[in-house]
């Protein structure tokens, strides 16, 4: 019965360590414990993609923030999302085989609903 018992509290101590998550930070990313983030405000940005002649959606474009290891793809309808997000200013790099890499600038990443739009020109 000792045995279970310790066994039981080992587990239940195992259980209640906190879980490392990572964010993307205006500074790049960052590990945070789930303790600390439920006290940061954490957000998302995402967008689509277009072709700047045709206006046709790009699948498949690697979109990051400068700084951050963190690479999302546009899904089948030009769409992405990146997730963990703390408020900030950053800058939305973007690049795509036979297309000139994008930067968009100082883009403000606050509350919720962060929406942009890219337009790639071809090379």
């Amino acid at each position: 019965m000792k045995k279970l018992v310790f066994l039981f509290i080992a587990l239940l101590v195992v259980g209640l360590e906190s879980q490392a998550i990572n964010v993307v930070t205006p500074n790049g990313d960052k590990e945070i414990e789930a303790v600390e983030l439920a006290a940061i405000e954490i957000t998302s940005l995402s967008g689509i993609v277009l072709d700047n002649e045709t206006g046709e959606a790009l699948v498949g474009v690697a979109i990051r923030f400068e700084g951050s290891k963190e690479t999302v793809y546009t899904d089948f309808d030009g769409n992405f999302k990146i997730d963990n997000v703390v408020p900030g200013k950053y800058n939305v790099l973007s690049s795509y085989i036979s297309y000139t890499d994008n930067k968009m600038k100082e883009v403000n990443v606050s509350g919720k609903n962060n929406v942009i739009r890219l337009v790639l020109k071809k090379d």
